[in-house]
């Protein structure tokens, strides 16, 4: 070995010697170290991502999900039935909730408020958002009724504040709440649409997380809501197809990883058998994408559950006098639903104590309008109900249809029948059962029409698919079901049998919706010298104040206004 490589090999072993402390210290853990916590300065190094990644979740989660539709504000239990009111809807909701180990979420699908009893209506519907409040519920989507009085009133129910329009004045008191706070749950429409600009006026869809698993709710209003709100109110708006509508969030929900998708439709239907349902809600869901689980629906009032291309469609009557129970058992790993079933919960008030927080609030809004309420106006001889005719004729409409002839004045008047939102019971009769029959506070509007123009108008009644019947005064006419659409009034005259002029000129009542071509009838709004002679209520509640008492009224089973023939 020579000197040099001697020289070389001695500095390395000193360099070694040198540094073992440092190297030492680099491969074994120190105690006082490792105890301190230490904070990172750079991303790690994903050489091995599985052992860095947490494992996916297993098993199922249960969900349940307590939906209403149609309370149309009705805080209180009806006269006569022992079901409904929104302090025992409280209480089964709760008991529901109480009773289902994943949790619940309560939903809604519309017309909440609108059409509502003097309780809520002559508050504005406020009440009645108090309550939903109260409730705790967790997202709902808005139904033709939400539009009555406009977009902005909508929209102020939903966000709060107090009533700025005028028509904050009821028999001359403001009675909108200055602190009013709005819905404290978020509302949802995929195709209510403004017209300008093609926006929707609401988010289209909520995200709701229960049981460690995330649902995609999505809200859609009945395409025929142009049709049967007042016309000046839904100008500003649209109502495309509900299924594209849904389709089109659907996906972008799957986008975001939702995978378990209800919809909250106000569109209703009618169940036939225990597995036949027809009606818009259900031909819109066969249309739908299978993404969607489960469809809430409204509108129609009547009950549903039924399986539709295997998507479960539920709809709970209305008033708050049932709910719907589904529950949803959803895989983790994936989040899809893997089963959904449902009951139609009856909120009997027989067996179940009220929730009295919502109870206190029921009764001190009672006692707000008490006084306006339970004035007695008149005295009726019997009931008088709605209950139609072969022909669609039912003796309240006539009383109703002669109440605003007498107060306008006029050879005839025509009322909407689906107007009409109660029944008189036998005995004294009070403001309160007016409103409730009469609560959407419409002008009465005069006008004159030819004879072609009134029959044109009775034609109209008879559409493919749209029959919207008429209840009137003045007149009769007879239509033949079996005639082509078009043609199918046979005859029309006045109470005396002289037949209807079509070239002479007739003095008519209708009520503001008609006036405007609601629904359809355009040739109320073709009519001459319009103006407002009153309103609709206040025309039901002179007429009820001058008839002697105890007053009958007219029977469609004796003296038909409305016939079937040809």
């Amino acid at each position: 070995m020579n000197r040099a490589h001697r020289l070389s090999m001695a500095a390395a072993l000193i360099l070694i010697i040198f540094l073992a402390p440092t190297l030492t210290s680099l491969t074994s853990p120190d105690p006082e170290r490792t105890a301190l916590p230490t904070k990172r300065t750079h991303a790690p190094t994903l050489e091995h991502p599985a052992a860095l990644t947490a494992p996916p979740p297993t098993g199922t989660a249960s969900v349940r999900l307590l939906g209403i539709n149609d309370l149309h504000g009705n805080l209180e239990p009806p006269a006569d039935g022992d079901t409904g009111g929104a302090a025992y809807l409280a209480a089964h909701l709760d008991r529901y909730e109480r009773a289902y180990p994943g949790g619940a979420i309560r939903v809604h699908a519309g017309d909440i408020v609108g059409g509502s009893p003097l309780i809520s209506g002559h508050f504005h519907d406020e009440p009645t958002i108090y309550a939903m409040n109260e409730m705790r519920f967790d997202v709902g989507t808005v139904g033709n009724h939400e539009f009555d009085e406009g977009g902005e009133e909508m929209l102020r129910l939903i966000n709060g504040g107090h009533r700025e329009d005028g028509k904050q004045f009821k028999k001359g008191e403001d009675t909108s709440d200055p602190d009013f706070p709005g819905a404290n749950f978020p509302y949802i429409s995929a195709n209510a649409l403004n017209k300008d600009t093609g926006e929707t006026v609401l988010p289209s869809y909520k995200i709701v997380e229960r049981d460690g698993v995330r649902v995609g709710f999505i809200g859609v209003t009945t395409e025929e809501t142009p049709g049967i709100v007042m016309p000046e109110a839904i100008k500003p708006y649209r109502f495309p197809d509900i299924s594209e509508s849904v389709d089109r969030y659907a996906r972008e929900l799957q986008e975001k990883g939702v995978e378990s998708i209800v919809v909250l439709a106000h569109a209703g239907g009618d169940q036939l058998g225990p597995a036949e349902a027809v009606g818009e809600i259900i031909s819109e869901t066969a249309e739908m994408t299978d993404a969607v689980d489960v469809v809430i629906a409204g509108h129609t009032h009547n009950t549903l559950n039924v399986r539709v291309g295997g998507k479960l469609v539920v709809e709970a009557y209305k008033y708050g006098m049932a709910f719907s129970a589904v529950d949803l058992k959803v895989d983790r790993a994936t989040g899809d639903v893997t089963d959904a079933t449902a009951e139609i919960v009856p909120t009997s008030n027989t067996d179940t104590r009220p929730d009295p927080e919502v109870a206190a609030l029921v009764e001190r809004y009672r006692e707000k309008v008490a006084p306006l309420s339970e004035r007695v106006v008149g005295t009726a001889a019997e009931r008088v109900g709605l209950a139609a005719s072969d022909a669609g004729e039912s003796a309240l409409g006539d009383f109703i249809a002669d109440a605003e002839r007498e107060s306008a004045g006029t050879d005839f008047a025509f009322a909407v029948s689906g107007g009409i939102r109660g029944e008189l019971g036998a005995g004294p009769v009070t403001y309160g059962e007016l409103f409730a029959i009469k609560p959407f506070g419409q002008r009465l509007v005069k006008m004159e029409m030819t004879g072609d123009g009134v029959r044109r108008a009775l034609e109209k009644q008879y559409r493919e698919g749209r029959d919207r019947t008429l209840q009137v005064s003045g007149l009769r006419f007879v239509h033949d079901p079996e005639a082509p659409f078009g043609e199918r009034v046979t005859s029309v005259t006045l109470p005396d049998g002289t037949p209807l002029d079509p070239d002479k000129n007739y003095t008519v009542a209708v009520e503001g919706f008609l006036a405007g071509g609601g629904s359809g009838f355009t040739e109320f709004r073709e009519g001459r010298e319009r103006r407002v002679v009153g309103e609709d209520l206040e025309s039901l509640v002179d007429y009820v104040e001058q008839l002697p008492e105890p007053f009958a009224a007219p029977k469609p089973d004796e003296e038909q206004r409305m016939a079937v023939g040809s």
